[in-house]
């Protein structure tokens, strides 16, 4: 823009012409200024003007300018939607399927953020901005018809909205084409899927740059490249996306794609486990829970690290955890503690960490409910032919552990047994030899 034309523009704005002054405002908003740049657009908004009310909604819900405030956001969105502004419905479409969208007329509340999503209102709002000609509308369309929220699922007709979409230039289509081709399961689909998310990873959009990785590494869409999937990652996790900082962190781990470097390693699993991802947590507290591994022994740290994967549902870790407190391995030893995170392993299907508690049970260190459970479960195991579990019922059955003391049924266990634990022999023998002084006295 020549001087002379901002010279123009600028007393426009001071004459109070919607149009510059509308324009004004931006130039101070992609300058930095926008504390200068809201009340301006403010001002046109008040003015009807549908694209300066999404300029204020904007504004409002990034925070650029004003205190970020998601009630305003949401009604200064609608005012331009309603009026027409095609962005701001797309925008709306968008929230709704996030499950931000206004709180009823009249209501004390404000939205909430972590509502489940309002398709009904993605619905509407995407149907109006694809008929506005947005091909970020009909790509949030198809998703909508994916999901058959508003009526029976139709994959087709939301593959048809995602190609349109993609066709039209839409970051949103080409990613979501991606995944419904990536579902066929066919090396052909793979291939344009993979095409499909170059394109968008080239736009510097981490969702895709990380699902072009995991596409590369599988190998679907071909034989798997791990530099390319490492490169991919690489260039997610740098822009903060968590499961692409777990999986470049894997791949440097192992010197997979990229040069084995454990330490890098180890920062990267750092910020993924710092974004939510529990493997990536777990697999610090291996690092450091390896004797003979590449960084030293820290079985306090170890712990930590799996407490947190643990915290997060990761049941391998939630038995690593039960361990250290059981053996007071980096942790002082605590029973109650050991229990707990023993058994939130079990829920996750930890078999090994049923067998830890059925020890802790043996040893009247469990609650009764565990000792109960503990003895049910050596029951299904000894009926499906394990000698060690009929041994152990035994025992529950002569201390009395989960199980009412019954000598006659512990015998019998340890009979089925004694075939193939000595143990059982030996409690067999110890039985007859208190029989016969018992019928002596």
């Amino acid at each position: 823009m020549s001087v002379i034309q901002i010279c123009l523009q600028w007393l426009c704005a001071v004459c109070g012409r919607p149009r510059a002054l509308l324009a004004r405002a931006e130039r101070l908003s992609e300058s930095g200024a926008a504390w200068r740049a809201f009340p301006l657009f403010v001002r046109v908004a008040r003015g009807g003007n549908a694209e300066a009310q999404r300029r204020v909604g904007e504004c409002y819900l990034m925070g650029q300018g004003i205190p970020p405030s998601l009630p305003d956001a949401l009604r200064w969105l609608t005012r331009a939607a309603e009026a027409g502004d095609v962005p701001a419905q797309t925008q709306l479409a968008s929230l709704a399927l996030r499950g931000v969208h206004p709180a009823p007329p009249g209501s004390l509340f404000v939205p909430d953020p972590n509502a489940d999503p309002d398709y009904h209102s993605a619905e509407r709002w995407s149907r109006r901005a694809a008929d506005g000609g947005s091909a970020d509308g009909k790509a949030l369309l198809g998703l909508i018809l994916a999901a058959g929220a508003s009526g029976p699922c139709d994959p087709e007709a939301a593959r048809a909205c995602y190609r349109e979409a993609a066709d039209h230039g839409s970051a949103r289509g080409r990613l979501a084409l991606a995944m419904a081709l990536l579902t066929d399961g066919e090396p052909a689909a793979a291939r344009e899927a993979q095409a499909l998310l170059r394109a968008v990873a080239a736009e510097h959009i981490p969702a895709a740059e990380y699902l072009a990785g995991a596409l590369a590494e599988s190998g679907a869409a071909g034989s798997p490249d791990y530099r390319e999937a490492a490169k991919c990652y690489h260039a997610a996790a740098e822009q903060g996306h968590a499961a692409a900082q777990l999986r470049f962190g894997l791949a440097l781990l192992a010197g997979r794609g990229v040069d084995q470097d454990v330490f890098a390693a180890e920062t990267w699993l750092r910020r993924a486990a710092s974004g939510g991802e529990a493997l990536a947590a777990a697999a610090i507290g291996d690092l450091y829970a390896r004797p003979d591994g590449a960084l030293p022994p820290n079985y306090a740290e170890a712990a930590s690290w799996y407490e947190r994967a643990a915290e997060l549902g990761h049941a391998g870790s939630a038995l690593q955890l039960g361990r250290a407190y059981l053996l007071g391995r980096g942790l002082r030893r605590d029973t109650f503690l050991a229990a707990h995170w023993l058994r939130a392993a079990i829920r996750g299907g930890e078999e090994m960490a049923q067998v830890h508690m059925a020890q802790l049970s043996l040893d009247r260190q469990s609650s009764e409910d565990d000792q109960r459970e503990t003895a049910a479960w050596l029951r299904r195991l000894a009926e499906a032919g394990n000698p060690a579990a009929w041994f152990n019922l035994g025992l529950c059955l002569a201390e009395g552990v989960g199980l009412p003391r019954n000598a006659n049924a512990a015998r019998d266990c340890f009979i089925r047994a004694s075939p193939a634990v000595p143990a059982a022999r030996l409690r067999l023998a110890q039985m007859e030899a208190a029989a016969s002084t018992a019928a002596m006295g």
